[in-house]
């Protein structure tokens, strides 16, 4: 029953995201994913100087810049003649916006996942080190008179997809985001693995 339970809030859980993406993609302006890629890498180039560019580039830069130059001859165009190519202006300026935001949209996505290789760089052996040490202690405790907390196994598991999705948030959401997150939620990951690794039963 509880798995049951799990698995329905789980599917609502994954539904009413999807929902929240299209409605979001529908509706917000190219300019404030713009924004939020230009602030991150401000804040990415505070800390890491010219090694920003060096790494991450400029990506999608010039292709932004080609789809923008474009889609502005057509919208031009289509207010001279008070129509859009769609046949309507207002919607043909939706339209534009829709690909634009989509193209920024996924560059910015792009971005924050070079940005989380480079602090996986130093996260993948702390990830290690939590995760054999999480088995070390179990491994001592099945030859001593403690025992292993079904409570915290539990615990370590679901902070682990709490973790994990706040990640996937954290890469998909259009807005300002701390760079600094993606460290935090590494270790994050660390913890909760080892917690989990730590606690599970004895017999398996």
């Amino acid at each position: 029953m509880a798995k049951t339970a799990d698995t329905g809030l789980s599917t609502f859980i994954a539904i009413s995201a999807f929902i929240l993406i299209v409605a979001v993609w529908v509706f917000i302006p190219p300019g404030v994913i713009r924004n939020a890629w230009t602030a991150e890498r401000a804040e990415v180039y505070a800390m890491a100087g010219r090694g920003e560019n060096a790494v991450y580039g400029r990506t999608f830069d010039d292709l932004q810049r080609s789809l923008a130059g474009d889609f502005r001859g057509y919208i031009r165009d289509a207010e001279a003649i008070g129509q859009g190519p769609l046949g309507n202006a207002g919607f043909s300026r939706w339209t534009q916006d829709r690909i634009m935001a989509t193209w920024l949209w996924i560059g910015l996505i792009a971005y924050r996942l070079q940005v989380l290789m480079g602090w996986l760089l130093p996260g993948i052996p702390l990830m290690l080190a939590a995760y054999l040490d999480g088995h070390f202690v179990r491994e001592i405790r099945k030859y001593s008179f403690v025992a292993q907390s079904p409570i915290r196994h539990k615990l370590g598991v679901r902070v682990m997809w709490m973790v994990l999705a706040g990640l996937a948030g954290w890469i998909v959401v259009p807005v300002p985001m701390p760079s600094l997150l993606a460290p935090m939620l590494i270790v994050a990951i660390s913890y909760s693995l080892w917690l989990w690794v730590s606690n599970l039963q004895k017999r398996l």
